[in-house]
């Protein structure tokens, strides 16, 4: 099949999205959201009393050690 001349993907562009037909966009879950354990709810609170998030003036988020 001969390109139209409007076409401006690349070749790399054409062949992934020629493949999607075979294998589909990416799968999304269907299911409801499985709760967290205690384990991890108790691990996530340890960490937010540990640490601080900051962002800084160029937005790039990092965390530090909280100073209580």
């Amino acid at each position: 099949m001969a390109r139209r001349e409007d076409d401006d993907r690349t070749w790399g562009m054409r062949v992934t999205e020629s493949l999607l037909r075979f294998f589909g966009p990416a799968s999304i879950r269907r299911t409801p959201p499985i709760p967290p354990t205690p384990e991890e709810v108790a691990r996530d609170a340890a960490l937010r009393r540990s640490l601080q998030r900051v962002t800084r003036a160029d937005g790039h988020v990092y965390l530090v050690e909280r100073e209580d």
